[in-house]
């Protein structure tokens, strides 16, 4: 287990001095700028590169990183898809309602009842916000968005969420069994 964050990934070049344009994974936009030097990790996780940070500048809802050493769009196609990392350390500090998404995932879904419903396997951005991905203990997966109706109670000491299901959610585990 990594003791870094990511806080986005390398989504494609910008110009021709060597710039990425970067898909932010906080709701810190201003982030990038506090940012000195970054590890970067590529998709399979097999390698590692620590950058420092020329420049960084706001385009849209993404960043323009200029990273030292990185100097063609060449350069950075060939880290497409690679996340940024910092040390979990330097994370900013959260408010009592928020989360790192890192941290649900582990998190052991209960109903209201007190009833198992599941594990957090996985999560990421779908069309209407962020899911959950759950696997039900008969190895059954199903989808809960991450919303606050549904997700009542977090307990990341106790690696618990107390969930409110989505109506129907019951019927599908009936059929499922």
């Amino acid at each position: 287990m990594s003791d870094r964050i990511a806080i986005g990934v390398i989504r494609k070049a910008h110009g021709v001095r060597g710039e990425a344009s970067i898909e932010p994974w906080t709701d810190a936009p201003d982030r990038f700028d506090e940012l000195v030097s970054v590890t970067l990790v590529s998709p399979d996780e097999r390698e590692t590169r620590e950058v420092a940070i020329e420049s960084v500048r706001a385009h849209g809802e993404r960043a323009l990183v200029k990273f030292a050493g990185i100097d063609s769009p060449e350069a950075v196609q060939l880290l497409h898809n690679w996340t940024l990392e910092i040390p979990e350390a330097d994370a900013r500090t959260l408010d009592a309602d928020e989360y790192f998404l890192h941290d649900l995932v582990g998190l052991t879904l209960v109903d209201a009842a007190g009833k198992t419903r599941g594990v957090v396997v996985d999560l990421y951005e779908g069309g209407g916000g962020l899911l959950l991905n759950v696997e039900r203990a008969d190895g059954k997966t199903f989808e809960l968005p991450f919303a606050a109706e549904l997700c009542t109670e977090i307990d990341l000491a106790a690696k618990k969420m107390v969930v409110q299901l989505p109506e129907g959610l019951d019927d599908l585990d009936a059929v499922a069994d």
